[in-house]
């Protein structure tokens, strides 16, 4: 695990440091797509999450207030792991999701302020192993509503980062988009 996350962050820092050649003019555009990936915290022990996450601009703007409608989808992972004296504990969470933004115009056309809600699924699996009393592995589901303030930084017309705070899929989470 701590390779695969070194091995990211590396790619993800030599990404970043070749986006930002070139100048950005592009804000978040009616039908482009943005696609990215991100790492973020979870509530859950404050685990490390790794998703990705998918939105296209819908509306025009004027046609649902001063701002554009994205819609779009999401998937995150992660996992936690924690020691209770005798007890060991692991718990591993997969959400995915379909997500409304509001995009905020600006006249920056390098920022993408944005509010939105996400409407998801989660699979949750523990795993307890307990030096007495055995072992013990449920595992459970259900929907799950979320939601998220962010702003991307456009490097230029195609490269942005994002950063979010929200609930529901994750606490924190910083990434990395490519519009097309």
């Amino acid at each position: 695990m701590r390779y695969f996350l070194g091995r990211t962050i590396l790619i993800s820092l030599c990404i970043t440091a070749s986006m930002l050649v070139g100048q950005a003019r592009a804000q978040f555009e009616t039908g482009h797509n943005y696609a990215g990936a991100h790492l973020g915290l979870s509530g859950v022990g404050s685990a490390l999450t790794l998703g990705l996450d998918y939105e296209r601009g819908i509306t025009q703007i004027g046609e649902v207030g001063p701002g554009i409608v994205g819609v779009g989808g999401l998937f995150d992972y992660y996992s936690y792991n924690e020691t209770f004296f005798a007890t060991t504990g692991s718990w591993t969470y997969i959400d995915f999701g379909v997500s409304g933004m509001y995009h905020f115009v600006l006249d920056n056309k390098k920022l993408d302020p944005f509010l939105g809600l996400v409407l998801g699924y989660e699979i949750a699996s523990w795993k307890w192993n307990n030096a007495y009393a055995g072992n013990y592995s449920p595992s459970a589901g259900g929907f799950t509503l979320g939601g998220s303030a962010g702003i991307r930084y456009f490097f230029n017309n195609s490269w942005a980062a994002q950063a979010r705070v929200g609930f529901g899929f994750y606490i924190l989470a910083l990434g990395v988009d490519y519009k097309f």
